[in-house]
């Protein structure tokens, strides 16, 4: 019998913060003290959360003889032998339908998304994950489609800058990943078939790069005359400092992590990231009300 606990760490609930990124369209809309929209986008959070796991099954599946041999990766239930293939394609059966169900009931746009969603993810765990960028470039259309899918729960128009600054961000916090892995591997020759023709300093640059025009696309949308004429928020701009503290602060954390290859677990842990975060919106906020 398959134990709750075993299902859970399958679903791998720690990665739903990401997902959050679906709240985006609804915060800076000014519609989150609509109560339709609010209850929409929670729903295409939910669903997100559900598909995602479900994509997260796929992987582990697919990826099952790899995870065994990697030190952390073969404590999961499906590596570890806790849970067996065929019970985690049912379960991720289920989660996917449940995530498509949900998506149909807010609207047909969601529901063609979240399907487009799982698609990419096939292709990606099939051929995009061993390609060196095209790894990083499907993770960071992946999270287009969390901020075009948060759009679609309000009928709002998505933004291009948002959009730019989703793809850029997605970007360094997946080189970040792969520059934990490879300072982690004690045999970089084992890393992840999309990072072995990657040196440190190349991945370095990657990382330093995608830093400096993610900080440049949310200078550019918060300081935007559509933003402000949209938005009513002539300080938004003021937001563009904490936002960007969070970005030096997360580059720092991955330069001196020795534990974890996953950035994840730094934002989980770290206080000051979490300070910072919590500046970040209060300063948001106060810009839409004043």
């Amino acid at each position: 019998m398959i134990k709750i606990n075993s299902l859970i760490k399958l679903m791998r609930i720690g990665h739903y913060i990401k997902n959050g990124i679906c709240f985006v369209p609804l915060i800076f809309s000014l519609k989150f003290l609509e109560p339709n929209a609010a209850g929409a986008e929670f729903l295409m959070f939910l669903s997100f959360c559900l598909i995602s796991s479900a994509v997260y099954i796929l992987n582990d599946i697919c990826d099952i003889e790899y995870d065994k041999l990697h030190k952390n990766k073969r404590l999961r239930p499906v590596a570890s032998g806790e849970i067996s293939i065929k019970a985690a394609l049912f379960f991720m059966i289920f989660l996917l339908l449940s995530s498509i169900l949900i998506a149909f009931f807010i609207n047909p746009i969601c529901t063609l998304i979240i399907i487009s969603y799982f698609i990419l993810n096939i292709f990606y765990t099939k051929y995009f994950k061993y390609i060196e960028i095209l790894d990083a470039v499907s993770i960071a259309l992946g999270f287009i489609l969390r901020i075009l899918a948060g759009c679609a729960a309000i009928m709002a128009a998505p933004s291009a800058l948002v959009i730019l600054l989703t793809f850029f961000v997605s970007m360094l916090f997946t080189f970040s990943k792969r520059k934990l892995e490879m300072k982690l591997s004690v045999d970089p020759s084992k890393c992840r078939k999309s990072i072995r023709r990657f040196s440190p300093d190349l991945l370095n640059q990657f990382v330093l790069i995608n830093a400096v025009l993610s900080i440049s696309f949310y200078f550019t949308y918060v300081t935007d005359i559509q933003t402000i004429e949209k938005t009513g928020a002539q300080y938004l701009y003021i937001s563009a400092i904490p936002f960007t503290l969070i970005i030096f602060r997360l580059l720092f954390l991955i330069n001196i992590e020795g534990e974890s290859d996953d950035p994840k677990d730094i934002i989980y842990k770290d206080k000051t990231l979490k300070a910072l975060a919590l500046i970040y919106f209060t300063i948001l906020m106060i810009s839409f009300v004043i």
